[in-house]
């Protein structure tokens, strides 16, 4: 073995196996082993120096334990010790791990070697890659058999094997980052196990120890998540993590305890997970691994999600800083990065989309269109993103809105955001991340009663529900009512800060149409100041054009704008710029649609016209005298502007009443 381990084993193993002597100084007890030739060093083309015991005097040693205890047991208890150090440690030892991982396959400690996966896990094959795959692959039936963490790891290591060219190690952790890319370990834990299934009465244990199968538990984690049962996978996660010896086996259902939360609409819970176990992961991080990188990652969208940009922004920044730290595509220049690199760590697809998804949504708060339109391009090429397609949709109207210069560019790409639909089950908070994107299209677009569908979908939890509602009043000219309501809100608990930034902007715009300039001019000087608490300049840019070019005429001369250009100043370098930019962006969005606005009746009364039914008809369907029916018709004209039916048909349809 390694001098490494010769010192771990010396320091932690029982007093009793070295006669009392040396457990406070190992590399004493080393040296005079070595000097009275019990210990000899030996060169290792593959390991590098080792210590050995010769032939003879080992085969003494073994005869004179057998006279007391069993050799086997001795093997055992050394690698029991020393398996625990790596369960707690938050650093393996490249070659501790090599020599316990040779020790327990030699000897056939399969639940030792069960044990050494699951407290190191695939960095492991970054580590020791040769060391790796030789003890993990090709492992006997008995092996495998009721150890699915076994089957898993073996099964990997020889795929890793028979990919990599030759058995550098650069080629094989190469191979292991392939092997573990964009949609490939996911398959790989839910139905590559070989023959094994859990038999829990066949797993050797400690006595009195908890059987946790690390394997088995993230495999019920991901199918959770697939089929929605977000709120299980939280539990499940915290009941198994609580239960496990490993560090790095807690972290890593941590994390998926943490990403759960996300999708169940608990953002402060999963940002507490995530600081917890980031500090351990920090200190333990291997080039090439994924925790770290996901942890930041995750920390990044989640908190960009919620609102806490400072927490987004420091974890964006260290991701992009050149460091052992590293993305898929990560270089000098993030917005710039081929969408096509090969990944850079083991399971990516915990890496590059949430970081790629938290650094868009960052950037359209700054209105860095460029920069979002490139993480855009790279999400739209990645191979596997699951449930988190649905920022996709989101990121793409979100920009349309802000940059489409015509009509139909903006319907073009309300349409072709359909196509970014990926499997899994969506949690109530995904589906309204979908809602809301298309309901902000369709307001741009006057069809305000397909924006009230879809606002209708939202969950109570959302408060963009809220937002939508005032928004679309003042779209529809009806600017009491939005003020009104913008008044009612603006207080409430439910509301988020970002969400009374875009009310207070939404009835500066509403005060200003009815002439009210003063209270128009202080409601958005407000609406400047709570963009920059918020960090996000979208609750100004998502005002119709004209109405935003009037009220900064009106504020031009406020010091809130240079306090906004200090903001934002990693994109505007001046408040000038700043203002320019705002006064350019979002030429398509309508200011005031003056769509008449129906009731249910007068609705149904709209599709039967458009279902070509007849006066006798409809009169008919709704079991009303043709004289009442023509009446209701002719005062739909009038609401509509219109004088005949074909002309009725086309304004609704314009206005989204009709498909």
């Amino acid at each position: 073995m390694s001098e490494t381990t010769a010192v771990r084993s010396l320091t932690a193993v029982a007093d009793d196996l070295l006669g009392g002597i040396g457990i406070h100084d190992p590399e004493g007890v080393l040296i005079r082993l070595r000097s009275s030739g019990i210990l000899t060093r030996f060169e290792d083309s593959a390991r590098g120096t080792l210590l050995q015991v010769p032939t003879l005097i080992a085969a003494k040693l073994r005869h004179d334990l057998r006279a007391e205890v069993s050799a086997e047991p001795v093997v055992a208890s050394l690698l029991d010790v020393l398996v625990d150090h790596m369960e707690s440690a938050g650093l393996v030892e490249p070659e501790l791990l090599r020599d316990v991982l040779l020790l327990a396959r030699h000897g056939g400690h399969w639940s030792q070697l069960l044990r050494v996966c699951e407290a190191v896990g695939m960095p492991m094959f970054l580590l020791t890659p040769r060391t790796s795959c030789t003890v993990l692959r090709v492992l006997p039936l008995k092996a495998r058999t009721g150890r699915p963490g076994l089957a898993f790891f073996g099964s990997l290591a020889e795929d890793i094997t028979a990919d990599a060219v030759d058995d550098t190690p650069a080629r094989i952790r190469a191979a292991a980052i392939r092997h573990t890319g964009p949609g490939m370990l996911r398959s790989r834990l839910l139905g590559k196990f070989g023959d094994s299934e859990l038999n829990v009465e066949e797993v050797e244990t400690r006595p009195g120890a908890k059987l946790v199968d690390v394997i088995g538990t993230v495999r019920q984690l991901i199918e959770l998540a697939d089929a929605g049962r977000h709120g299980e996978a939280v539990e499940l996660g915290i009941r198994a993590s609580a239960e496990m010896r490993s560090a790095r086996a807690r972290s890593v259902v941590r994390l998926l305890t943490a990403i759960a939360l996300h999708h169940a609409a608990e953002p402060r819970r999963a940002l507490s997970v995530l600081n917890e176990i980031e500090g351990p992961a920090r200190a333990g991080h291997v080039k090439g691994d994924f925790l770290l990188p996901s942890i930041i990652a995750w920390t990044a969208l989640i908190a960009a999600v919620s609102g806490d940009h400072e927490r987004a922004d420091a974890h964006l920044a260290e991701s992009d800083a050149p460091s052992g730290i590293s993305r898929a595509g990560s270089e000098a220049d993030p917005a710039a990065a081929p969408s096509d690199a090969p990944p850079t760590v083991i399971i990516d697809e915990l890496v590059t989309p949430p970081l790629r998804i938290a650094s868009a949504l960052r950037a359209l708060d700054r209105l860095d269109l460029e920069r979002a339109e490139a993480e855009f391009g790279a999400l739209s090429a990645y191979p596997e993103m699951r449930t988190l397609w649905v920022y996709l949709p989101l990121i793409a109207r979100t920009l349309a809105v802000l940059s489409a210069e015509a009509e139909s560019g903006l319907l073009f790409v309300n349409d072709d955001a359909e196509r970014f639909q990926d499997s899994g089950v969506l949690s109530d908070a995904q589906k309204d991340l979908i809602a809301l994107g298309r309901s902000t299209v369709f307001i741009a677009l006057r069809q305000l009663r397909w924006a009230e569908i879809d606002r209708d979908r939202l969950s109570p939890a959302c408060d963009g529900r809220i937002v939508l509602d005032v928004r679309s009043k003042l779209v529809a000219g009806r600017n009491d009512e939005a003020i009104s309501c913008a008044d009612t809100w603006f207080y409430h608990h439910s509301l988020s800060p970002r969400s009374r930034a875009e009310l207070v902007a939404i009835r500066a715009a509403a005060k200003l149409r009815t002439g009210d300039e003063a209270g128009a001019q202080s409601d958005f000087r407000m609406a400047v100041s709570l963009s920059n608490w918020v960090s996000s300049l979208l609750p100004l840019a998502l005002l119709p054009l004209p109405d935003r070019s009037r009220l900064i005429d009106l504020t031009t001369d406020s010091p809130v704008w240079a306090e906004a250009a200090n903001e934002f100043s990693a994109t505007f370098d001046s408040p000038a710029k700043l203002v320019e930019w705002l006064r350019s962006i979002g030429p398509v969005s309508v200011d005031i649609a003056e769509t008449p606005q129906l009731n249910a009746g007068e609705a149904q009364l709209i599709d039967f016209l458009a279902r070509g039914l007849s006066v006798a008809e409809i009169a008919e369907e709704l079991n009303q005298v043709t004289g009442t029916v023509k009446n209701r018709l002719s005062a739909r004209y009038r609401k509509f502007g219109v004088s005949n039916r074909a002309d009725v048909l086309i304004r609704a349809r314009s206005f989204g009443y009709l498909a």
